[in-house]
């Protein structure tokens, strides 16, 4: 709806009068009163969790499979879909009855649905009586490898049945096991650090705790396995469930922080008891969404089940219910890889405000309005805004649409009603973006190629819009200090260690596979005479494991720009959710970066050059800035970078010609073991994973396989050790 412009000409106070007037009619039994609330302020620079998706379980064996109605309303994300991301499947014990899952599996498979699996009990021949336990079974010691291979097998006959499984938990509830198998804290930690390397077929989930953030051992689980350096490392995801857990209890820094993905696996708000349908009790389903983006830095909401009559969508129907239509207003407009921005949480009593940005140039903000009065709000994006369009869902509205609302005060802020016990999603397209095709710059881009006026799939020159972010914990904004080019570069602050720095999402028409031209200026002012940095790739293979494959490098005297750059880059083919970053090789200083730019391969791309310092730049391809690669079959050159705050190691080395992989050598029990095996061939840096035991020692080589053989004896005299402190 559009308001009259001139409306845009009075007084602000007017204004939202005058907004709130000409707006009433459009709304059914809606009252809309004024309210002092407070400006709802968006801060685009700062980001938390990326998000992984929303979803729900299909327990075939306890409700029966999902019908091809019910599967179009859960996974496709038309009108009165809900657009689901995640689908959760449940492990039998009897690998006989496998084949129940694959029908809706293999449906949501063929969509990119993220399919992921929690088992209840072992194979009967596994388990015994697990009364002492606290459980209906129990897996003794004896038979965890047996497990690990029971879970293992299942992933293979997902894959080899079409279905890419994406991670298998360890337990359901291992916590509230009255009906299936007990495990204690201590139990799991054990398992995952001993046997979890065992399952390779897919991504090693949790235990999955029934009480997150309950009054008794919930958070244990997630303690014991960051505590324990083996578990961890093993561990890929943490899920957990929010029954009985109040926002005051979801908040759990530690695992927040750890570098892992973090998940809410299963709930049901507001209860079993109450049916979909009724209102306004269904509205606490978004006040717990809410709360588990917002406090909890949950990255992905999965509902117990997908289809019940207190769920998302109704079994006596087959349609979505009034609580699915709450759930569709973050599932259907927060989708994977979107990144959750700082925003005004409680503008006024009982209202929750979240955000989240996408590579579209846009936000979404989910705004729930938990009173018994309407009231108007203003929000400000602190960007020009080019289209703003709001869905709704109050007492007598389902996912009502509102197109094109206006945009006041030079183009930065929009006024809207939000309606007593109601949920409003509003996507904001900001200047230079789009909704067909991925933004990166302010010029016009081809729909078919992705190329800009230019030529360019995107050109940042950080005059208008920020499309960088934080890389670690560090502070990304704009400024006006010392660009390379404009009025305006990006600085990054709040550095710890070398390794945080600021990343970039690629376009969408960037693909794995295919070699391009990337070029990024970058300087510091406050350090050394010089810095050495580095512009890399870091990217997770099909496996899941992390990559951090360099670009170009060099070096850099205070107060000069450096260009870094590569015109020939070629991205892993298997390279997924890729991301360019900029890092330091020592240096926790400030450092600035001006007119990032990707092209086709090939192409030179303007830039500040190379100063005339000595040079020592390296990147996998023909590239501007070549690093000399050394004879031997071994890495020399190695450094470590400690962060203090994250306990977390970085390694960096020489490259080492015609390596195919390098690996991480551990001096353990008297021998050196390869613990990590697949770094790529053309990367020169590894992060470990964070929270590293303090207070403890690691003797480490860096070795590399070449012609098929890993040279270990050499590597070792190039050790160093390390200790967590």
């Amino acid at each position: 709806m559009k308001i009259n412009t001139s409306v845009k000409k009075l007084t602000s106070a007017f204004a939202a009068g005058a907004l709130l007037f000409s707006q009433s009619a459009f709304l059914s039994n809606v009252t809309i009163e004024a309210n002092a609330a407070s400006m709802c302020t968006a801060n685009l620079n700062k980001t938390y969790q990326k998000i992984d998706g929303f979803g729900g379980i299909n327990h075939v064996e306890w409700y029966g499979d999902l019908t091809d109605a019910d599967r179009a309303i859960a996974f496709e994300n038309g009108n009165d879909q809900l657009g689901c991301t995640i689908l959760r499947v449940y492990v039998n014990p009897d690998k006989n009855q496998w084949y129940k899952v694959l029908p809706t599996a293999q449906y949501a498979a063929k969509r990119g649905i993220t399919i992921f699996a929690s088992p209840w009990e072992p194979p009967a021949s596994l388990a015994e009586n697990g009364s002492a336990y606290g459980g209906k079974l129990h897996l003794p010691k004896r038979n965890y490898g047996a497990y690990a291979q029971h879970l293992n097998d299942f992933g293979k006959y997902m894959k080899q049945n079409g279905v890419d499984l994406y991670a298998i938990s360890v337990q359901n509830e291992p916590d509230y096991a009255k009906e299936w198998t007990a495990w204690t804290p201590d139990e799991t930690t054990d398992f995952i650090a001993n046997y979890g390397d065992q399952i390779t077929s897919t991504k090693l989930m949790s235990p999955e705790s029934f009480q997150y953030g309950a009054y008794n051992n919930g958070k244990d689980y997630y303690s014991k396995i960051l505590n324990n350096s083996k578990a961890f490392a093993n561990c890929d995801i943490f899920g957990t469930h929010f029954y009985g857990t109040p926002r005051s209890k979801m908040d759990f820094p530690a695992l927040e922080s750890c570098g892992k993905q973090l998940w809410m696996t299963e709930v049901y708000v507001p209860d079993s008891n109450v049916d979909s349908n009724k209102w306004p009790d269904n509205l606490k389903q978004a006040v717990s969404i809410h709360d588990s983006m917002v406090v909890g830095g949950m990255q992905a909401y999965v509902v117990w089940p997908l289809r019940r009559n207190y769920s998302i969508i109704r079994e006596d129907t087959h349609k979505m219910s009034k609580r699915g239509y709450i759930f569709a207003q973050y599932s259907k407009f927060v989708r994977p890889g979107d990144v959750r921005i700082d925003i005004t949480e409680q503008p006024s009593t009982n209202v929750w405000v979240s955000a989240y940005k996408n590579n579209k140039n846009q936000v979404t903000i989910v705004a729930i309005n938990n009173t018994t009065s309407g009231y108007s709000q203003q929000f400000s994006l602190g960007k020009n805004i080019i289209d703003i369009d709001r869905w709704r869902t109050s007492g007598s509205e389902n996912l009502a649409k509102t197109d094109n609302l206006t945009i006041d005060n030079g183009g930065t802020t929009f006024w809207s009603q939000l309606p007593a016990q109601s949920v409003s999603t509003f996507v904001v397209t900001l200047e230079g973006g789009s909704t067909t095709v991925d933004p990166g710059n302010n010029n016009n881009t081809d729909p078919n190629t992705g190329l800009d006026s230019d030529g360019y799939y995107f050109h940042d020159t950080f005059e208008d819009d920020v499309n960088w972010q934080a890389h670690g914990s560090t502070e990304v904004m704009k400024s006006g200090r010392t660009p390379y080019q404009g009025s305006e570069a990006l600085v990054v602050t709040n550095r710890t260690s070398a390794w945080m720095g600021a990343e970039r999402s690629l376009p969408y028409a960037v693909k794995a596979g295919q070699a391009y031209s990337f070029s990024v200026n970058v300087t510091e002012l406050d350090g050394d005479d010089t810095d050495t940095f580095y512009l890399k790739l870091n990217y997770q293979d099909a496996s899941g494991e992390q990559h951090y494959s360099s670009i170009a490098e060099g070096v850099c005297p205070k107060g000069k720009y450096l260009q870094l750059s590569n015109t020939n880059y070629t991205i892993p083919s298997d390279a997924q959710n890729p991301v360019i970053y900029v890092e330091t090789k020592d240096s926790t200083t400030n450092f600035y970066i001006d007119e990032a730019i990707c092209a086709p391969a090939g192409k030179t791309l303007p830039g500040a050059g190379v100063p005339e310092v000595n040079q020592n730049n390296n990147n996998n391809n023909n590239n501007n800035n070549n690093q000399t690669t050394t004879g031997d079959t071994y890495p020399k050159n190695i450094q470590v970078n400690y962060s203090a705050q994250y306990h977390q190691i970085q390694f960096t080395w020489s490259p080492v010609q015609n390596a195919q992989n390098y690996g991480i050598a551990v001096y353990l029990a008297g021998k050196w073991r390869i613990q990590t095996q697949s770094i790529s061939g053309s990367s020169t840096s590894y992060v470990t994973p964070k929270n590293l035991t303090p207070g403890m020692s690691y003797k480490v080589a860096i070795a590399a396989k070449v012609n098929g053989t890993w040279d270990v004896n050499n590597a070792i005299k190039n050790a160093v050790i390390v200790t967590v402190v």
